[in-house]
Order: structure tokens, then C-alpha cells, then sequence
């Protein structure tokens, strides 16, 4: 097993763990339950982890994971409306002004 994430949100390596097994990569989430003890250990120690069990699919699942993230960090800026060039806060999908849909 090789470790390909790591994060100390639980949610990201959740979420990271899903795209992986979209693509039917086995993986397991390691320390998920070190997140109530930080302050108690070093904070880098408490971080959850996402091991991948086959070695051949290492790079496979990286690349995976850090399109995935990065796709999910756009989703979260505001955007500006090409059709009316309102600004539109991130969490809406549709300009309120003109309903042109969001392009990604």
C-alpha cells in the first residue's frame, strides 16, 4: 500500500476516497479517527490519510484526485456571467439576473 492523500478536513480525503472508487481503485482511509485528538499530538500526526492497495495504479490515483481537487476548488471562487457580466457568488450554478448557466 502506498499513501496517495492526506488532509487534515476528513471531508477532502472522504471525497478524494469516492473519485477513487469511481475508478475502481481500491483505497482505505487511515488516522479517520485521530481528528478529536489534535492538540493532544502533533498536528501533522493527526491528519487522515488515503492509502491505495495496488502499487501499479499509484500515479493513476494522484492524477485522479488532484484533478479532482482542483475542479472542486474552481466550484468555490465567485465567477463573473458571460452573458450579463454580473458577479455571482460561488455556491450558484445559474446568474439570478439573466440564468445563464455556469460554465466549468
Amino acid at each position: 500500500m502506498r499513501k496517495v492523500y492526506t488532509s487534515s478536513d476528513l471531508n477532502l480525503v472522504q471525497y478524494a476516497r469516492s473519485v477513487l472508487e469511481g475508478h475502481k481503485i481500491e483505497s482505505v482511509i487511515l488516522r479517520e479517527q485521530l481528528a478529536g485528538v489534535v492538540g493532544g499530538i502533533a498536528p501533522l500526526d493527526a491528519w487522515t490519510e488515503l492509502w491505495v492497495h495496488d502499487a501499479a495504479r499509484i500515479d493513476e490515483a494522484r492524477q485522479l484526485i488532484e484533478s479532482a481537487m482542483k475542479k472542486t476548488e474552481t466550484q468555490q471562487q465567485p465567477w463573473h456571467c458571460p452573458g450579463c457580466g454580473e458577479n455571482i457568488e460561488a455556491q450558484f450554478t445559474q446568474c439570478w439576473k439573466c440564468e445563464t448557466e455556469r460554465k466549468y
